[in-house]
């Protein structure tokens, strides 16, 4: 083994809640009377998985994959840039070993939607073992702009490995 066959990555995302837009976390619209301000649908917790896995390979951050200053993004699911993620990461030699993510919210509560958040993740990253992303969820007990439920922000890591050289059936 050498030291580049397994690599890590961090992610963060932070939003502001605000009037009149709809709350997207994990791929799923979440009940809540604010939604996150955001060129796309701004769902924080998809980001910094996009970013984990980004830092993995070296490939910078999602702002420089997919810039807000792009009218293409305006909107977008984050699900689909997760895909779009999933796709460098394979194209780069890697393949996701897991992604673990908290996110950081007072308000709504995120662990009834949990399961499915899950789901849509596993399935937008073509995850075939179910350990491959965990969710956690906590609050600030109040403190600072999370605390005050004016933002949600989220937390991951992520592991992936070189995926071994391709045989070509020759001996």
């Amino acid at each position: 083994m050498t030291e580049t066959d397994f690599r890590t990555g961090i992610g963060f995302d932070f939003h502001r809640l605000v009037e009149n837009r709809i709350l997207v976390l994990g791929g799923i619209r979440i009940p809540c009377d604010k939604g996150l301000l955001g060129h796309s649908d701004a769902d924080v917790l998809v980001h910094a998985i996009c970013d984990a896995l980004l830092g993995a390979c070296g490939l910078d951050d999602i702002g420089i994959h997919f810039p807000d200053s792009d009218p293409a993004y305006r909107g977008i699911s984050s699900l689909e840039l997760l895909k779009k993620t999933c796709a460098l990461v394979d194209a780069n030699g890697f393949r996701i070993v897991n992604v673990d993510a908290v996110v950081l919210a007072e308000t709504p509560k995120i662990m009834p939607f949990r399961r499915e958040i899950s789901a849509r993740i596993l399935q937008a990253m073509r995850a075939a073992q179910p350990r491959a992303f965990n969710l956690k969820a906590t609050t600030t007990e109040g403190c600072g702009m999370i605390g005050r439920g004016e933002g949600i922000g989220a937390m991951a890591t992520a592991l992936i490995e070189r995926r071994p050289p391709e045989r070509d059936g020759a001996s």
